[in-house]
């Protein structure tokens, strides 16, 4: 052997060595991060000619090149993604909707609330449109106040928000009875009972109790889809009702400051107070018919499953149980401030929807069959309340004496 072969054979053996050193100290690395090896794959060293130790593997396949088939284990592992994404649900937009329990993602419920705030407006006359079109729908990241409402900033200028903690309740309702309604179980009732006896006074909502839900149950595809429909319920309904105190007036010279308003963070509190004054029980019963006409009108631009009444009336049923079940100790949210008793509220909502659906022959609304004839024009159709124009089926209010 010549010394020039001795020399590059060494060379080369140290290299080999060298490599199978540095391999055997990245496998004992952590695996799982990105780059970083795994334990038990088999290392390359660059330059090494395929076929040779510490090389890659030669093509078990001729004619297709070197590498062209993967090693059986990875080198490296990808890196790690985010939240599992819950199947798509038809007619749904988006895979990542729901968390891995079930409930509905905060920005996926905000932008929701957008698209149908848009579409109430739209379905608005163009009268009432013109009134509403350019007022902002407000956020506010309020984990404990409860609340959506029509008002205006310091300066006049009008907005409709609503409060996280709103949107967190309304999934909870959904999402309990929706599972009801799949299951035949009793979820809804027993979170309003568990709320009222852990509240005492405190005007804030809490969290499902641990295990309260059957995780089998949580992310069944027709629970999910039923969650996502009374969730849209529910909130076009409130979205409809706020509307309407804008393009009814009923805010008055408090807030004459045009669109465009603005919430400071922790200031929802006073700035729903600053508009109570202006609203009275019959503006919000004029509210709730508008809204639940609105809600109805835009919901038959829908294409698998058009709006009802529902959601409006599980807000309302939520409320009132929560009140009965709390007792005196009952937390008394903001808006229950000024609003109408469930009791007055329900039926008003109810009798409205009928006379919705009688008056627009061939509408559909939820997955019921189209109505076929319009109701029978009724000469002098009563108020039922005074100074509340067009409240349905309700008998006339006695004259005054």
């Amino acid at each position: 052997m010549s010394l020039r072969t001795f020399i590059r054979r060494t060379i080369l053996g140290a290299a080999l060595a060298g490599g199978t050193v540095i391999a055997a100290s990245a496998g004992a690395q952590i695996p799982g991060v990105p780059g970083v090896p795994i334990p038990g794959a088999t290392p390359t060293i660059p330059g090494i000619p395929p076929g040779m130790p510490g090389g890659p593997p030669t093509s078990p396949i001729p004619g297709l090149p070197p590498g062209a088939i993967p090693t059986a284990i990875p080198t490296t592992l990808p890196a790690p993604g985010g939240t599992p994404a819950i199947p798509n649900i038809p007619g749904l937009p988006g895979p990542k909707l729901f968390s891995p329990t079930g409930f509905l993602l905060m920005p996926v419920m905000k932008d929701e609330a957008k698209k149908i705030y848009q579409k109430e407006i739209d379905s608005l006359s163009a009268a009432n449109k013109t009134v509403v079109e350019k007022i902002p729908l407000l956020f506010e990241d309020n984990k404990e106040e409860v609340n959506a409402f029509a008002g205006c900033d310091d300066t006049g200028k009008t907005f409709v928000v609503v409060t996280a903690a709103m949107y967190q309740m309304l999934d909870l309702m959904a999402q309990t009875r929706a599972t009801d309604e799949i299951f035949g179980t009793a979820y809804y009732d027993e979170y309003i009972k568990e709320l009222a006896k852990q509240q005492e006074g405190k005007a804030k909502i809490l969290p499902l109790p641990p295990g309260m839900l059957d995780p089998t149950k949580s992310l069944d595809q027709r629970k999910l889809k039923r969650q996502r429909q009374l969730f849209d319920e529910a909130i076009a309904y409130v979205l409809g009702h706020e509307l309407a105190h804008h393009y009814k007036g009923h805010l008055g010279s408090v807030c004459s400051g045009g669109a465009g308003g603005t919430i400071k963070p922790g200031d929802i509190i006073r700035l729903a107070k600053k508009v109570v004054p202006a609203v009275n029980q019959a503006n919000e019963i004029q509210s709730d018919i508008e809204g639940t006409n609105n809600l109805l009108t835009a919901g038959q631009n829908e294409t698998e499953y058009k709006w009802s009444e529902a959601g409006a009336l599980l807000v309302i049923d939520f409320f009132k149980k929560l009140r009965d079940l709390g007792g005196p100790g009952a937390p008394l949210f903001t808006f229950m401030m000024t609003h109408p008793a469930p009791e007055v509220r329900a039926p008003i909502v109810k009798n409205t929807a009928d006379w919705w659906r009688l008056t627009h022959p061939g509408a559909v609304t939820g997955n019921g069959n189209p109505t076929k004839a319009p109701l029978p024009s009724v000469p002098g159709m009563p108020t039922g309340i005074p100074g509340v124009p067009g409240v349905p089926g309700v008998p006339p209010a006695a004259p005054p004496k």
